[in-house]
């Protein structure tokens, strides 16, 4: 189970890539470069080489010898036949190298060969969190952004996958400062509806934290083990004081979180609202979206909730996935009454299609081609609507206006016939006018599909009178 009384561990270095496949040519040259920028002239540098090389091809064994040479090739040789595979030390002994530089000189500049075996991006959840950085979950109140939140650190503490995203296992500490009482509940409710015990890896703190408190953050990142996952639900409980729009106290914010992220070598996850005006997303000062690694929007429509990467730094932005809340039966109050909770699970189901009203013309034509397509519509085999033909359309229309003249009707006809393809209600394939999939999809509407159930049964298909698809 997870101590989050005390460190626990060192912070993984990322894999430098010694393991897997002969290198070629260019990749041993390449160690050849990095070599040159670590001096053989301690017992730990050896080692460290030594053991990242261990495994690998011949030529490794080689440019180590040639590399040690000043520290004694005898010596060299005891400490490679005793070394134990560990393709980590190296990137260690380079970061080491590299804070200690930093120390002497303010700016530090890389050879290509450098930055080319920097380690590349780890991911917490793959393409949504990284393992290392600042991130936020946003959205407005009633979104469901705390419990699609608790979802997450569930996953990473458990190393499941999430969303249809791989995850990697890390300790997950979880800071809940709204509705604190309600943890109880969340908890219980995840554990009924997976059948099982929340993972040990996770762990809650729900009393005050102060992100803009230097040693509120340093006391917390005290009690963390390193390369832990920390959520803070909600950034506006952390940080009550400041105002969201200022520059400076945005600031001190994003250096807060930062800082809480340097001390634990993992990953701070900020879960947040929008503003006013939803789509413009995470609330307050610009500087703090610009500072995040990695930003999730949470959206609500009604009952239609989705969730999508808003931000990802080497990865790719604009994944969304559609989520509800199961509600779950968690007990019962005092007077017998259910006590209920949820759990945010993937949403499978289709969208369900909201409906407006059709401006007067355009209904006119919908209701003639309806007309059309029970006179004279197209069929397939077992009676399901093709398409009207554009000439039956146009009759049909130009009896609703008896009264005016060829050329008005005729103009009119083609508006409206135009309007409700621009609309996405009819498709216009040559003269064969077709409805919009969307309306004749029965996977998605249901299994009425003949032209004259169309006409007859209206709303099922946004053939409503008065109706028509939000898109």
């Amino acid at each position: 189970m997870t101590n989050f009384s005390a460190n626990s561990g060192v912070m993984p270095a990322p894999d430098f890539g010694f393991e897997g496949p002969s290198p070629d040519e260019k990749r041993q040259a390449r160690l050849v470069e990095v070599l040159a920028h670590i001096k053989p002239d301690n017992e730990h540098a050896v080692r460290a080489v030594a053991r990242s090389l261990k495994r690998g091809p011949e030529g490794y064994r080689k440019a180590y010898l040639e590399w040690a040479k000043p520290y004694g090739r005898i010596k060299a040789e005891r400490e490679w036949d005793r070394a134990r595979h560990d393709p980590d030390t190296l990137q260690a002994l380079l970061d080491d190298l590299a804070a200690e530089a930093a120390k002497k000189q303010p700016f530090v500049v890389l050879s290509a060969a450098a930055v080319q075996v920097r380690p590349p991006l780890r991911w917490r959840i793959k393409s949504v969190l990284p393992a290392e950085g600042v991130a936020a979950i946003y959205g407005p109140s009633g979104s469901g952004k705390s419990f699609l939140s608790l979802a997450f650190a569930a996953a990473i503490a458990e190393g499941s996958p999430v969303f249809d995203h791989a995850t990697k296992h890390a300790d997950v500490l979880y800071i809940g400062l709204e509705g604190e009482d309600g943890y109880r509940g969340r908890v219980e409710a995840w554990q009924r509806h997976n059948g099982r015990a929340m993972p040990n890896g996770l762990g809650f703190l729900l009393q005050p934290f102060r992100l803009t408190d230097a040693q509120n953050v340093t006391d917390l990142a005290a009690m963390c083990p390193k390369g832990c996952v920390v959520f803070i639900d909600t950034l506006n409980r952390a940080a009550p004081d400041i105002d969201e729009n200022s520059g400076k106290d945005m600031g001190a914010v994003i250096e807060g979180a930062k800082m809480l992220q340097r001390l634990i070598g993992g990953l701070v996850v900020l879960v947040a609202h929008t503003g006013k005006d939803g789509a413009k997303g995470l609330r307050g000062h610009s500087s703090l979206f610009a500072a995040l690694d990695a930003g999730i929007l949470v959206e609500r429509d009604n009952e239609v909730r989705t969730w999508k990467t808003d931000k990802a730094r080497d990865g790719v932005d604009g994944d969304e996935h559609r989520f509800r809340l199961s509600v779950v039966e968690i007990g019962e109050d005092e007077d017998g009454d259910a006590i209920t909770s949820c759990v945010a699970v993937p949403d499978n189901s289709l969208p369900t299609i909201q409906m407006k009203p059709l401006p007067r013309s355009q209904q006119r034509g919908m209701d003639a081609f309806w007309q059309a397509a029970k006179d004279h519509g197209q069929r397939d085999f077992s009676g399901k609507l093709i398409g009207v033909h554009t000439d039956h359309w146009r009759e049909a229309f130009y009896r609703t206006m008896p009264a005016d003249s060829q050329d008005a009707r005729k103009k009119a006809f083609q508006r409206v016939r135009n309007d409700l393809a621009n609309a996405r209600r009819i498709s216009v394939e040559g003269e064969l006018n077709k409805v919009c999939e969307t309306f004749t999809n029965p996977a998605a509407v249901g299994n009425e599909t003949t032209a004259e159930g169309l006409f007859s049964g209206g709303g099922t298909y946004g053939t409503k009178p008065g109706h028509v698809p939000v898109q």
